[in-house]
């Protein structure tokens, strides 16, 4: 009888030990890094690949070994092109054009880890709602006169889709990323030029949990 109220006091004592233990592992995970690389904006563009950069903030929830979290970026991205034509209409008979599209991107979504927060190898993916705040400048010129510098401004709404693989390293994380940029709306006077985009990038964030 002693010997079954012994085993019984142990294994209650080592599921409270295992239950306390997987409780204090449970922890909130805070990231912030920066990221940057190439942006592909020739899905339906004439501009030519080009660069981007932005800070990233990331929240995970003390459950599920910290697997869903709400992730928050703010970038800046640039892409050019420029070429030539031939009009009848004009004295020369030919013309030069450059284009250059600016923006100021706000991403906001969740994030969704597939290993918990212990693992040195990890993958997310993470999606949400898009704010591209653009500039799109275009010139042109024929016969060394120009036509006049035409500057279209919008806020356009969309989406972005992303997919990171990371490594633990040091106090946080390098990491890389393929992300799909999409929008709702395009550019009206510079003739229906979308913000949509494919964004390879490269980054490392710092790690905080408590």
């Amino acid at each position: 009888m002693r010997t079954v109220i012994v085993l019984c006091v142990l294994l209650a004592s080592g599921i409270a030990v295992a239950a306390e233990t997987e409780a204090a592992e449970e922890k909130t995970v805070i990231a912030a890094g920066l990221k940057g690389g190439l942006v592909f904006p020739q899905l339906n563009t004439p501009l030519s690949t080009s660069f981007t950069v932005h800070l990233e903030a990331a929240g995970y929830l003390p459950f599920w070994g910290s697997r869903l979290g709400l992730v928050f970026a703010v970038g800046y991205r640039q892409a050019s092109a420029s070429g030539s034509g031939l009009d009848a209409r004009l004295p020369e008979g030919a013309y030069a054009w450059e284009a250059t599209r600016r923006e100021v991107l706000l991403d906001i979504g969740p994030s969704l880890r597939v290993m918990d927060r212990n693992c040195a190898w990890n993958l997310s993916f993470a999606a949400g709602p898009r704010i591209a705040m653009t500039s799109f400048v275009e010139d042109g010129s024929s016969g060394g006169e120009s036509f006049g510098e035409h500057d279209e401004r919008a806020t356009l709404p969309g989406m972005f889709f992303g997919v990171q693989g990371e490594y633990r390293l040091g106090p946080g994380a390098v990491f890389a990323e393929l992300s799909l940029g999409v929008a709702f709306e395009d550019l009206r006077t510079a003739g229906d030029v979308s913000a949509a985009s494919l964004d390879l990038l490269l980054g490392y964030r710092f790690l905080f949990s408590f």
